[in-house]
């Protein structure tokens, strides 16, 4: 699944309804049966980050919202429907399982112990809520706090489905996010700042160092099953001859390398290029 629901069952409420853990299943089992045999390798999900938060809080991404109770729920449903369709694949005899996590290496903007307890909650929105409810099979205490009058009655209860085993894990990785205490922000009380780092087209810095630190603390702190950077790229405009992107790259890759120096079991990259899609939300007027 990569974003493109159905318009007819966003009228049922989309990711804020529990009902589309189901749906993903009976759309994961179809595929299966028709396609399985020939699938090397499955995603459930690119991106849960994007699918809930990005879209339901952030308003960014359709369906636009910025409503922390539905952003609450989708992050939960969208996290369910992964376990209910890994269920529905392997059910089919579908075999090497994963999901696509697109994760950030987050910093604090100083030193303060303010910016340092923001970047703590800035780094559960976008990285432990998907890594700690997929691979540990419970979410952040950081979150399920604030979150709790918000979330499903009884999630708890889908913890099982949510953690389901995997056989891989897909981390789409592109930038850092730099946070600051934001004590007047609704919702949630940080905000991301811009660093002083290079910059792509899209303004995201260029940060190979964080690739290696996110490689390593997953395969650390969360799991020893194989993982792929599944995304990872810039946006540049220098036409056909583009030392930026070779040099970009280049870095990145040697930030895998390190990764595996490290103990990291990474086994492949995917370079995110101009054959992935249009952009969703940059670059038209």
């Amino acid at each position: 699944y990569h974003w493109d629901l159905p318009s007819a069952l966003q009228d049922k409420g989309g990711w804020m309804n529990r009902d589309i853990a189901g749906w993903l299943g009976d759309y994961a089992s179809l595929i299966g049966h028709k396609f399985g045999d020939r699938l090397r390798a499955t995603a459930t999900i690119n991106e849960p980050w994007c699918v809930a938060f990005l879209s339901h809080f952030l308003g960014i991404h359709a369906p636009g919202y910025r409503d922390i109770r539905a952003a609450a729920r989708a992050m939960h449903h969208v996290l369910l429907a992964n376990g209910t369709a890994i269920d529905a694949l392997r059910a089919e005899g579908v075999k090497n399982l994963g999901i696509v996590l697109n994760l950030e290496k987050s910093e604090p903007a100083t030193p303060s112990p303010e910016d340092i307890a923001a970047t703590d909650i800035g780094d559960a929105l976008f990285n432990r809520w998907y890594l700690d409810g997929v691979l540990k099979g419970k979410y952040p205490d950081a979150l399920t706090g604030p979150l709790a009058q918000y979330l499903p009655a009884g999630f708890e209860k889908d913890m099982e489905t949510v953690s389901r085993p995997l056989d891989w894990l897909g981390i789409n990785y592109y930038t850092r996010g730099l946070y600051k205490s934001a004590p007047e922000q609704l919702g949630f009380p940080i905000s991301q700042v811009k660093g002083e780092l290079e910059t792509t087209e899209t303004g995201w810095e260029i940060y190979p160092q964080g690739l290696t630190d996110l490689l390593v603390r997953v395969s650390t702190d969360y799991t020893k099953i194989p993982l792929y950077v599944t995304e990872n790229g810039m946006a540049e405009v220098e036409g056909d001859n583009d030392p930026r992107r070779i040099a970009y790259y280049e870095a990145h890759l040697k930030a895998v390398l390190a990764a595996r120096a490290k103990g990291a079991d990474v086994r492949g990259y995917f370079a995110w290029s101009l054959l992935d899609n249009f952009e969703w939300a940059e670059g038209y007027n």
